[in-house]
This record gives C-alpha cells, structure tokens and sequence, in this order.
C-alpha cells in the first residue's frame, strides 16, 4: 500500500500560487507546479547524485537541496523519453533544444517517474506558444 501512495518527498501544489511575491504575473502560473527529490547523472563524472528538482512554468530547476535550486533546464521544445541508462529502473532522459547536453535523471518507482515525465511534458507544451504542434509526446 506504501507503495501507491506518493510519499512526501515528491509533492504537486495547485495552479493557485501560494508562495507568490505579487510580482508575479498570475498568467505564468497556469499548470501545476512538481516538486521533489530524484536522481541525477553529473555531466562530467558520471556518478548518480541525488538532487532537489522544482518544475515551474516551462523551466525544471535542480540543485543540491529545496533552498538551492539554481541550476535550470529549459523544457520549451526539450525531447523527453524513457532510457534505460546504466541499467537504472525508472530512468528518463531531457535533451534540451538550444543545448546540446542531455540530462538524465532517475525516479525512485514508476509512479513517480509517470508523475514527472507527464508534468514536464506538459510544461513542453505549454512553452511552444508559436509552434503548431501543442501534443505531449513522450518517446
């Protein structure tokens, strides 16, 4: 049973912004905000480093801990699909458009991982205001 309830490590927040400065343009907050830890392969080692990961509007944000999250990746046009990269289950790969780097990040079970892969898919769409095609698709 433990195993169908999300724990609370990983956690959505409604389109109503409740952390919002007022600066904020309330039209940027249109979708759901996700939240929560994952794992993260470094670029340069290769090592797989457990990392805070807060999705907001078309931008997925990352860093060492929830008052870190400095590091961003942007999702408008970003490819996103299931791998099967060093052998880890729940694993899924981001291939930004403008930047040639691909992130690949691990959930810890396949619910977390669908709950992530569908909000970044969406957030995807929603940043491809001019393009003509606004499907999610996940490879």
């Amino acid at each position: 049973m433990a195993d169908q309830r999300q724990d609370d490590t990983n956690s959505r927040t409604s389109s109503l912004p409740s952390h919002s400065t007022g600066s904020q343009n309330e039209d940027d907050m249109t979708h759901n905000e996700i939240k929560g830890w994952l794992m993260k392969r470094t670029r340069l080692s290769r090592k797989w480093k457990k990392q805070w990961f807060l999705l907001k509007n078309t931008d997925l944000f990352y860093g060492d801990s929830p008052a870190t999250t400095v590091k961003k990746i942007p999702l408008a046009n970003a490819e996103i699909s299931e791998c099967g990269v060093d052998k880890k289950p729940h694993a899924f790969r981001l291939k930004p458009k403008d930047n040639g780097r691909i992130y690949y990040i691990q959930a810890d079970n396949e619910s977390v991982q669908n709950d992530w892969m569908q909000a970044i898919c969406f957030a995807k769409a929603a940043g491809q205001h001019g393009d003509a095609s606004q499907a999610c698709v996940i490879q």
